[in-house]
């Protein structure tokens, strides 16, 4: 029979028509690469006007930076760029500029395509004895680097290295010093003495104030930056094996807390947030990726595709508006470079286990603690006169394992989970460029197993991206950016890791002949392939059209303007059916067959999302008078988006053959059918204006005024400003015998930012079905007003303060940044509780804007690097604190004051105050208890001393499972081939609530913690035990088992070995690369050592995964 399904049929449709703009995208990067196989040189015909008078070197050279592409490399103790020089030309050529400028000043200077080097003058009498040096420049992963550029020191002769990184300099004295730089990297300087060979490791400028960092909308000097804002490379990320971005962050950047909760493939858990927590509603940063700002993103966005993420932290997110409350995380994709065509592949393959799978009871201790529960829910006074439910015979049977099929001791982790699923990521890419065009060509797979056996646990995501950007003409340039994801999850329907973990010991998971037994009710794991399944499908395609546009008449004038359209489409199919097993006979000896009776089900969802945006900014950029430097950007966004959903839902099919929707019963009770849609639009305008006084006097104004249509006209629209300023003490005169300061810069920021992250519309009417009537002799279904509307109601505002310094001190050794924060959020939406009462007959009265929390903290981030010898290292350490308070909410006054929300943290919860366990019938009858009290329960304290243990003697905690602080630890070192990067990853103050470990030995019985049970108070393990009764009795939540998060990891380790240039000479390839990695290898945890410590929710959640990977990287 044809199987035919409206949504399958749309599915097929729009893989197609992703295949075919992703098939076009191709076309034209082809085609781009065919076209710019030469490799042309930066025009030396840029006309240049400046005119300064007694200004510092340094600041000339960033003048002259910011209006071309040329970039200086020069060395800080041999140049002297604090002195004053002066010069005055027109429309010249940067030969003619650097002559007048440099004229009888002792600098000598050496252009080559984009760099120029400056050096002092070679001493006239050096030797003459020369010869030819050549060799191989490469980065720190091992990689040729083209374009570096190596001079003799002191002269004007040089050379650039090609594409395989190698370079000759002929007549080359002994006396000489060759120096080599690129940008972005630190230069070296190397004596050539008699050597005919140097090989040189550039190594990234880590430390230093000429990084560029992306701001919104833009780019920023990290010199004249006044914001909050910290970047990541994105090949620092690349290098942890984990498929998802979202976890390759965690503690990579001061500020940023990313707990991974779960570890399931392809659907982990992550908590992100920037600064910690500052409302009750969504404390989600905003995700902006080349400029468009994107939901559920991060974790399906290639790490290899990635070429920096940088977060706003203060009050610089103002230029986003309404939606940056909670912060920004900008993240910015590779492009092409001006270069001849590049492959890069790269392989690696791993095995993944769970970190931590918690230690369940075996048979004999289950059977002794549920005998336990059983004597304990009977009320007997001791253990006399009492028929356990487990003979001590059966006990021993379930101990020597003489009778496996009527007294098993099932290991259900054991048997239940794979050993070493694997996992696997191949990426590759094609970049290149001539001088009018680059371009980017990305492709990629990963594909993830799941650790269950029997179940069709796994992820594989396909992955395509595509950049071209064309220089049409002098002064215009257009570019398109797109990408097509494809994903693929597949999981068991209706089994997850819990099932496992309490799966009952003492029943059979599979017989000897290799039958699989029912376990509990038919629940044994093993048979969870049999259930059906649950399968997604998603396909989001984003694509970004830009133009740039350089006003000829008005120098420093730019127009810019971009398209985006964005398309993620989502089908889920869940498939459930009657399953067989079998069951011993003890009379027979036979292995009966067995089925479930479940009906075979269909449910189908579809769901669409779209967004379209467009963008046009107007910006500029002068120098007043020689010192007043001014930049300023104006521009308009206009942006929609929709999400529609459907399902149909079908059961009692005639044969499971067949599990599409049209093959399902058609009576009304075998069918159900739902959907829904939305849309939202925003409209605004947002600028900024930038201006420095040589560089050392800072200010900044960024704003946005913001339109969102979720809320009522009259209230849509809000103005955001925010203002920063900056002050280089480094550069005063004052500074300039404090040798050890290379850079030292005190910031701060004031601004206001929105966030409409709440739910949409609420000022409408809101209806829903129900509450039927009789009318004509028979019920009619109604429908009745859900929520009040409030016709008031606006976004959230967020006033943020921020102060920091950044130094850079010993010549660049030591960089050190430390800012403190503060935040006052207001107009936070909630219910009133106190002001006003429900009213019976009302419906549930509306959200408010009345909420107020204030958040403070601050980061500290200390980075360090150094060469010596053949050895080169850097170690960056960064650690944040964040806690929130909550000033106000119209709370109902509890009847004691230590239970108010108001005044702790957001995410507190209220506990009983536990004081260990009762021992003895004397200590329980002294104290007051609840009525359900028996010796070997917690001890709750009287808080108020009213002799009653009740709801008033729960406290309000002064702590959440919010982490206060976050830590990240980074070292990387190359030594000649070889290559070592460490991260560890840590967080402290944080607090979670773990119910489960309480959860074990129940009449229910479900399996639990060897933990729990080896330390339970019995009769005789009274002063020892740590743990109540089992079978315990409790007033409410209490204490005891609220744990202590704190923990820290090795989050990723990476070993990698580098194959001499001498091997690969003669195949063609230009470098190869080979490496081990390890993620989530080693972890300390204060108090959770039975789980994962940074998962929530008990140890029942499925955990993060341990990867074990090796991998190559090949370039030719």
């Amino acid at each position: 029979m044809k199987k035919n399904h409206k949504y399958g049929a749309w599915y097929d449709h729009a893989f197609k028509k992703t295949f075919l703009i992703m098939r076009l995208v191709l076309v034209i990067s082809l085609v781009c690469i065919m076209q710019t196989f030469a490799l042309d040189s930066y025009t030396q015909n840029s006309k240049i006007s400046l005119s300064v008078r007694d200004l510092k070197l340094e600041d000339i050279i960033m003048q002259i930076e910011s209006g071309t592409k040329y970039r200086f490399a020069y060395n800080r103790n041999e140049i002297d760029v604090d002195k004053n020089y002066s010069v005055s030309i027109k429309e010249a050529e940067i030969k003619e500029v650097l002559d007048q400028l440099f004229s009888d000043q002792g600098i000598n200077y050496v252009i080559i395509d984009r760099q120029i080097i400056l050096s002092a003058e070679e001493d006239p009498f050096i030797s003459k004895q020369n010869h030819t040096v050549s060799g191989r420049v490469i980065d720190s992963m091992g990689m040729p680097m083209p374009g570096v550029t190596v001079v003799i020191k002191g002269s004007t002769k040089g050379t650039i290295t090609d594409l395989d990184g190698k370079y000759s300099l002929a007549d080359v004295s002994v006396n000489a010093t060759l120096q080599f730089s690129f940008v972005g990297m630190r230069m070296q300087e190397i004596q050539a003495a008699d050597e005919s060979i140097i090989n040189v490791t550039m190594v990234e400028e880590t430390v230093g104030i000429e990084e560029v960092v992306a701001v919104g909308y833009g780019t920023q000097r990290k010199e004249t930056l006044t914001g909050s804002i910290s970047k990541v490379d994105g090949d620092e990320l690349a290098r942890s094996q984990t498929i998802n971005l979202s976890s390759s962050l965690a503690g990579k950047l001061p500020g940023l807390i990313v707990n991974q909760r779960t570890g399931t493939p392809g659907a982990e858990s992550l908590d992100i947030t920037i600064r910690g927590t500052g409302t009750f509603n969504n404390n989600s940063p905003l995700v902006v990726v080349d400029g468009v700002p994107r939901d559920n993103i991060l974790e399906r966005i290639n790490p290899e595709d990635i070429e920096s993420v940088t977060i706003l932290k203060d009050a610089s997110a103002a230029i986003y508006g309404a939606r940056a409350a909670n912060g920004v995380i900008l993240v910015t994709t590779k492009e092409g470079a001006q270069s001849k065509p590049t492959f890069n592949l790269s392989y690696s393959y791993g095995i993944n286990n769970p970190t931590k799978v918690p230690d369940m009871m075996d048979a004999v201790l289950f059977a002794q603690v549920f005998n336990e529960t059983q004597y304990y829910l009977q009320g007997r006074p001791d253990m006399s006169n009492y028929a356990p439910f487990f003979s001590d015979e059966a006990i021993q049977k379930f101990r020597d394992g003489s009778d496996p099929i009527l007294y098993p001791n099932t290991n259900w982790p054991e048997v239940s989970l794979k050993k070493n699923p694997s996992q696997q990521r191949i990426n590759f890419q094609a970049s290149g460029g001539s001088e009018n065009i680059r371009y980017l060509l990305s492709f990629g797979t990963s594909d993830q197993g799941g650790n269950y056996v029997n179940q069709p646990y796994s992820y594989k995501k396909y992955n395509a991206r595509a950049r071209v950007d064309v220089d049409l003409t002098k002064n215009l340039t257009v570019g398109a950016n797109m990408s097509a994801i494809l994903e693929e999850r597949s999981e068991a329907n209706g089994t997850d890791f819990v099932t496992i973990l309490q799966a009952n010991p003492t029943l059979v998971a599979v017989y000897p002949n290799g039958l699989i037994a029912p376990g509990r009710f038919g629940n044994n794991p093993l048979l969870s392939n049999r259930r059906g399944y649950n399968k997604w499908k998603n396909d989001p395609i984003n694509t970004t059209f830009t133009a740039s546009y350089k006003v000829p008449f008005v120098e420093g004038l730019t127009l810019d303007a971009s398209y985006n359209y964005d398309l993620r489409n989502q089908f889920q199919k869940v498939f459930s059916k009657p399953h067989e097993y079998h069951e011993y006979n003890v009379q027979t000896g036979e292995y009966d067959p067995k089925t479930n009776n479940i009906p075979i089900s269909v449910e189908d969802t579809y769901s669409r999302w779209t967004t379209a945006l467009s963008n046009f900014r107007i910006s500029y950029k002068t120098t007043i008078k020689e010192d007043h430097n001014v930049s300023a950007m104006v521009g308009t966004e206009q942006q929609k988006q929709t999400y529609s959903y459907a399902m149909a839902y079908r059961k009692n099919f005639v044969s499971p053959a067949i599990p599409q929707i049209n093959a399902g019963s058609t009576k009304p009770e075998d069918l159900n059918n739902g959907g829904s849609a939305s849309e939202n639009a925003y409209n605004n305008f947002f600028g900024r204006v930038n201006y420095n006084f040589k560089s050392k006097y800072l200010l900044e104004f960024v704003f946005r005024y913001d339109g969102s249509q979720i809320f009522p006209e009259g209230k849509r629209y809000g103005f955001f400003p925010a203002v920063s300023g900056g002050w280089r003490i480094s550069e005063e005169d004052f500074m300039a015998n404090m040798k050890f300061i290379d850079e030292l810069k005190l910031r701060g920021s004031y601004g206001e930012l929105g966030n409409d992250r709440v739910p949409a519309y609420q000022y409408l009417q809101a209806f829903q079905f129900g509450n039927n009537f009789v009318f004509g002799g028979g019920d009619v279904p109604g429908i009745y007003s859900s929520t009040l509307p409030n016709p008031n109601i606006t976004w959230e505002v967020s006033k943020k303060l921020d102060f920091g310094m950044d130094a850079i001190l010993w010549n660049r050794l030591l960089g050190v940044e430390v800012t403190v924060f503060n935040e006052k959020r207001s107009n936070i939406l909630l219910q009133r509780n106190l002001s006003i009462g429900q009213v019976f007959g009302f419906p549930a009265l509306p959200d408010q804007n009345i909420g107020e929390v204030e958040n403070h903290g601050f980061e500290v981030v200390l980075t360090h690097q150094n060469t010596i010898g053949d050895l080169t290292y850097s170690v960056n350490g960064n650690v944040s604190f964040a806690r929130s308070k909550i000033i106000f909410m119209d709370e109902t006054p509890p009847t004691e004051s230590y239970q108010t929300n108001t005044g702790h943290p957001l995410g507190s919860d209220l506990y009983y105050k536990s004081d260990g366990i009762f021992n003895t019938q004397e200590e329980l009858d002294s104290y007051p208890h609840g009525a359900g009290s028996q010796v070997g329960d917690i001890k709750v304290l009287d808080l108020n001393g009213d002799k009653i243990i009740n709801g008033d003697d729960r406290y309000r905690a002064s702590n959440s499972p919010q982490p206060e602080y976050v830590f990240g630890l980074t070292a990387n070192l190359q030594y000649k081939g070889f290559d070592l990067s460490l991260f560890f990853q840590g967080q402290t103050n944080a607090w979670t609530y773990d119910g489960t470990v309480d959860e074990f030995g129940q009449e229910d019985l479900d399996n639990g913690l060897v933990y729990r049970a080896t330390n339970r108070w019995t009769i005789s393990n009274q002063e020892g035990a740590t743990m109540p009764r089992s079978n315990d009795w409790q007033p409410g939540t209490t204490d005891f088992f609220l744990y202590d998060a704190t923990f820290f990891r090795l989050k990723n380790a990476e070993l990698g070995y580098t194959l001499p240039a001498s091997i690969l000479s003669k195949t063609g390839i230009n470098d190869v690369r080979v490496f081990v990695n390890g993620v989530n290898l080693l972890t300390w945890a204060k108090e959770i050592t039975w789980r994962d410590p940074e998962m929530s929710g008990g140890f029942t959640q499925y955990p993060p995964l341990r990867i074990l990977s090796f991998g190559v990287n090949v370039k030719f």
